[in-house]
This record gives structure tokens, C-alpha cells and sequence, in this order.
């Protein structure tokens, strides 16, 4: 069996993160990365375990590859991996592997013992039918639990973008949130090591660095003597020209010191997703949640008086249990009123092992309602965020460029209110092959055209 992988990686920006290591750590150990499919001898499927459909996604994709690639092995590994590993190995004996999420460098341990099987078996096709080798590691070597290794050789994300994760798991349990399940407890990585893999991706030449966590307010706890603010403070000693963005805020722990760090140093973008769920008090209490409308309100006003070129994210979850239409129209009136430029909207999705699923409670909110809600919040944001966006025509902004469009004088990249893969984007109208993906270019917005911003380079 030939010591090549290819990689598919489904969910969100830690599994990104986790891919990379991954990557990084096979490479380190004589495997050859391929870049299609019909190449590689092991195909892993880095899974989304979040919420049901990303769960079906997941495993549908692995299927997909054992049908069309019936030489290959198979390995799903990630989040659905973490959390269902014998379910897995079970329903789908036809993987060669299961692996968890909690240290992505042991990947290698797992490959090298499915290329043993394999030199082994008769045909060295298959190896011996005992079943998908499961290794689910329930800490990082040195109990530091998906925080060891961060050295990335590859990098997933955009041209000149990256995600650094300083922090794994979560302590807020909120109801509805199978992330506590698949990750932990709340756990942070030392500030001298999220510093060294800044200075790394700085040194390669990434511009924007995306600063990820289940809730970056909550980072540092447990580590006596660090906090977000004093991560914030140390990365703004970083000499050079690049962006730091903000993802995620819990709304109850927006720590409101992060203004003044913030209007001192521009590279610290006004950006913040903050995940508000809902408004109201009666599904936020069902939901385990501390806030309210009122107090969410507050926050923004905070937020937009200390930093008046804030741009604000959030997401919202419809269809909780015992959510009635009085409880939906409050989360009506909350979207209008807070005005905020982008939003992502789901509707609830029970998962197993979570809080709200205990005793087994009746779904009240069917799941055609719940999808009915989510499109009347998407259809009102359209506007709402067509709004926002008007106010950047006009404005000198710099932004990061991303591709170039093939045959036309275009590019594509983003300025500092779109963050990557779930904002828009700025159209640059530029002579073919003058900008550089990975490039800061400064531009003049010339006028907004549905999400995205049209602009000229200065």
C-alpha cells in the first residue's frame, strides 16, 4: 500500500484547524498528500458532528467515497468521529478507520497501523475483515487535550487568511449544544504558544489571522495570569501590516475592555460575531442562557459608541422547544432593532445527549415551522444587511485580496467587514493579473450590488 492521503474537510473553522495539523503531521511522517481523489490509498473524511444535517453530510460523503473509490481506505475522522465512534464502526463496516478529534496529530498512529493491515492482507487491497480500526483519544499527549501540535505545513483557508484556535471545548452548556459533548470542557492554550503560531503564519506571509474559540471571552480561565485581553495586548505588539479578527464572543461575557485595545490599534478589527440565539427571556432561560432583548441591545449600543465602524455578526436559532409565535415575533422585533450586518439563522436541530433532550421531550415545533421561521428571518436580513452595507460606498478600505478572475480585469477579496467564508466579498476592478491573492491593495468603494461591494484600487 503506497503511503498516499487524500483529505475532505466538512464544518466549521476548528475542523479546519484540526485538518491542517493533521496534514502537517502525516507529511512529517513520509505520506504524500494527493491532490485528487483516484490517487490516494487513504481517504479521510474529516466529519462535522454538530447538528443533524451536517451529521447526514458527513456520513453521506464517507459513502460516497467507499462506492466510487472501492480500492481506497476510508477514514472518518473529526467530530461525528469523536462523538460516535462504535456507531460508526458498527453501521459502516466497510471504513478501514475511525478517529476522534482531541489530538489531530495521532492521525498518524491509525494509518500506519491500517498500511500494516493492508501489507498483510493476501491481495494488498484489503485488509483482514475485522472491522474500521478505531482510535478515539480521549486526551492530547501531555493532557492537553487537541492543543498539542500547531504546526501546519498546508494551509485550507483563503489566500493570505488563517484560523488559530486558542482555545478547545466549552463551559457554557447551553441547552441545545452538543459541543460540550464532542469537545470538552473549556481548555486554552498558552499565550506564548497562540504568539508562536502567529509569528509562524506571519512569517509565511499571512495577512489576516482569525482568531477562533467556542467563546473567546472565556479564554484564559485556566490559565493563571492569561486572559483575551492580554492575548489581544501581546499580538498588537507584532510589528507589520496584518488583521486580527474575533470569532466567537459569547454575548453574556463580551468583555467590554476590549474597546480601548481595539481603538488603539487598528489591526485589531471592530468585527465581532457575537451568537445571540434568540431574544426571548423565555427561550433563552429553556435554552440555558442568561440573557435578554434589552440587555443584548445595550450591549450593541456599547459596542457601536466605543467603536462607531463596529460590524457586528451573529447567528439565531429557531424552532427550540416551546418556542410559541408571541416568542418567534419578539425575535422579530430584536432583528429590527438591532440592526446587525450579517446574520446566520438555523433551525433547531435536537441532538442526543444534550441538555434539552433530557426526559425525552415532544418536539412542539415542527420542523417545517422552524424552517418557515428561519426563511422569514433570512428574507427580512437581506434588506437589513443591504442597509449596513450602503455605508461603506465611498470609504477608502483596504482590502485582501483573494483570487483573480480568469480572462477579466477582477478580483475578488474582502475588506474588514466580511469575514472569510460567510460574508461577502469586494469585486476590485483592476487590470488582469495586477493584484496578488494573499495582498492588502487599498480601494475606493464605488457602490453596493446585493451582499457583496463593487470597488477601484487607489
Amino acid at each position: 500500500m503506497t503511503r498516499s492521503f487524500f483529505l475532505e474537510n466538512l464544518g466549521c473553522a476548528k475542523n479546519q484547524v484540526d485538518a491542517e495539523i493533521m496534514i502537517a503531521a502525516l507529511e512529517d511522517s513520509g505520506w504524500r498528500r494527493c491532490d485528487e481523489t483516484d490517487e490516494a490509498a487513504v481517504i479521510l473524511v474529516n466529519t462535522c458532528g454538530f447538528i443533524g444535517p451536517a451529521k447526514q453530510e458527513s456520513i453521506d460523503v464517507a459513502l460516497g467515497f467507499l462506492s466510487a473509490f472501492p480500492e481506497a481506505r476510508v477514514v472518518m475522522a473529526g467530530c461525528l468521529s469523536q462523538r460516535y465512534p462504535d456507531d460508526l464502526a458498527s453501521e459502516i463496516p466497510e471504513l478501514a478507520g475511525v478517529f476522534g478529534n482531541r489530538a489531530p496529530a495521532r492521525i498518524v498512529e491509525l494509518l500506519e497501523s491500517i498500511t500494516a493491515d493492508t501489507a498483510q492482507a493476501p491481495d494488498n487491497s484489503q485488509a483482514p475483515d475485522t472491522g474500521p480500526q478505531v482510535l478515539v483519544p480521549t486526551a492530547g499527549r501531555g493532557g492537553t487535550l487537541g492543543l498539542e501540535s500547531a504546526r501546519r505545513s498546508s494551509l485550507l483557508s483563503l489566500p493570505g487568511s488563517a484560523y488559530v484556535k486558542v482555545s478547545e471545548g466549552c463551559d457554557n452548556r447551553c441547552a441545545f449544544c452538543a459541543i460540550p459533548l464532542i469537545r470538552g470542557r473549556s481548555r486554552s492554550k498558552p499565550i506564548e504558544a497562540v504568539l508562536g503560531e502567529i509569528d509562524a503564519l506571519l512569517d509565511r506571509g499571512i495577512r489576516e489571522i482569525n482568531l477562533v474559540a467556542q467563546d473567546l471571552a472565556s479564554y484564559g480561565r485556566d490559565q493563571p495570569g492569561s486572559s483575551p485581553q492580554e492575548l489581544l495586548r501581546a499580538v498588537s505588539r507584532r510589528q507589520g501590516q496584518f488583521w486580527v479578527r474575533l470569532l466567537y464572543v459569547y454575548p453574556d461575557h463580551f468583555p467590554d475592555s476590549f474597546f480601548p485595545l481595539l481603538q488603539a490599534d487598528s489591526r485589531l478589527l471592530p468585527y465581532f460575531d457575537v451568537p445571540f440565539q434568540h431574544a426571548s427571556a423565555s427561550v433563552l432561560r429553556r435554552m440555558g442562557r442568561p440573557g435578554s432583548a434589552g440587555g443584548y441591545l445595550a450591549l450593541l449600543r456599547r459596542i457601536r459608541t466605543a467603536l462607531p465602524d463596529a460590524v457586528i455578526r451573529s447567528t439565531f436559532l429557531v424552532g427550540f422547544l416551546g418556542e410559541s409565535e408571541d416568542d418567534f415575533r419578539e425575535l422579530l422585533r430584536f432583528q429590527e432593532q438591532a440592526g446587525l450586518d450579517w446574520l446566520g439563522v438555523f433551525p433547531y436541530s435536537p441532538e442526543e445527549g444534550t441538555p434539552a433532550m433530557r426526559g425525552d421531550p415532544p418536539l412542539d415545533v415542527s420542523p417545517a415551522l422552524a424552517s418557515r421561521r428561519a426563511a422569514e428571518i433570512e428574507r427580512r436580513q437581506r434588506e437589513i444587511t443591504h442597509a449596513r452595507m450602503e455605508r461603506f460606498v465611498g470609504r477608502e478600505l483596504d482590502v485582501l485580496v483573494e483570487e483573480r478572475v480568469p480572462g477579466e480585469p477582477l478580483a475578488i477579496g474582502r475588506c474588514y467587514a466580511q469575514a472569510p467564508e460567510v460574508d461577502g466579498s469586494v469585486v476590485v476592478n483592476a487590470p488582469e493579473g495586477s493584484l496578488e491573492p494573499g495582498s492588502f491593495v487599498r480601494c475606493r468603494i464605488i457602490r453596493r450590488n446585493g451582499l457583496d461591494l463593487e470597488a477601484v484600487p487607489l
